[in-house]
């Protein structure tokens, strides 16, 4: 059985790091989620929503190491984890496309609104519109990474036209109100459009909207060499917490240990 409060207890303990996890205790995606504890001090989350799944840690490595062979049946998961995880796992695992970077996070004492004048919310009927500016990012690589149309439905969305179409838009990954997580994201501009500040226009209207509904925990991820964005989203307010990496782990050739260590919690189907 899950024990959600005690998960919950784990990832409160630092809820800017742990603020997709949090999101991932509501319903919809709780069900998704296999959790793997270590006598309350440290916990392992594997995403299942996706393909591979997403591993998420917290806790300190040295506990998070007990933790691991609980997962090493798997062949490959995508990694959301600091640093010093990544250190972990390269012994058994091969790491690609290793991306090193930053949380962000907004405070309203912090929040400095840029003016939204020219920016209007975005709903479901606008979802082929958003698709089609997101398809621009495509051949260049720069599209946003996860989008889905659930998140249109379910978080905040704003937009910039020009010519009749989209130009520039910003929204959420998710919007958990019950665990009080909002995570900013899918921010793109049209190539063409760039350098007229569309960018921290939606950006801004996304992170008001959030501060608007009281949300305590907001916050956002960049890549660390993605200086142009860090600088519009330190503008809007937002500060750098603390550094993580993404990327493919796939598991080596060769015969894995998979002897679970004696204080380990399974909590979860998730299969």
């Amino acid at each position: 059985m899950f024990d959600r409060d005690l998960i919950r207890e784990i990832l409160s303990r630092d809820r800017a790091w742990s603020l997709y996890a949090l999101g991932d205790l509501a319903a919809g995606y709780f069900e998704r989620c296999s959790w793997f504890l270590d006598d309350s001090e440290a916990l392992i989350l594997l995403y299942r929503g996706s393909t591979p799944p997403v591993l998420f840690a917290t806790g300190e490595p040295a506990l998070v190491a007990r933790l691991l062979p609980e997962i090493r049946e798997e062949s490959a998961f995508y990694l959301h984890v600091r640093p010093e995880i990544v250190e972990l796992l390269a012994a058994d695992y091969e790491i690609q496309g290793l991306k090193h970077m930053w949380r962000m996070t907004l405070e309203a004492s912090r929040y400095k609104a840029a003016p939204c004048e020219e920016v209007r919310r975005l709903g479901d009927a606008d979802l082929a519109a958003l698709r089609e500016l997101y398809a621009d990012g495509q051949a260049a690589g720069e599209a946003p990474d996860f989008f889905f149309p659930e998140m249109l439905e379910q978080g905040v969305f704003f937009g910039v036209e020009e010519g009749g179409r989209l130009a520039a838009a910003a929204g959420t990954h998710l919007v958990v109100p019950e665990e009080g997580v909002a995570a900013v994201g899918n921010i793109y501009t049209r190539r063409g459009y760039r350098g007229r500040g569309w960018g921290s226009l939606v950006t801004s209207a996304v992170a008001g909207e959030l501060l608007r509904r009281g949300t305590p925990t907001i916050g956002l991820n960049v890549n660390q060499q993605n200086q142009a964005a860090i600088r519009v989203y330190e503008k809007l307010g937002f500060a750098k917490y603390c550094a993580f990496c993404e990327g493919l782990a796939e598991c080596r050739s060769g015969d894995v240990t998979r002897t679970a260590p004696s204080k380990v919690t399974r909590q979860g189907s998730g299969w």
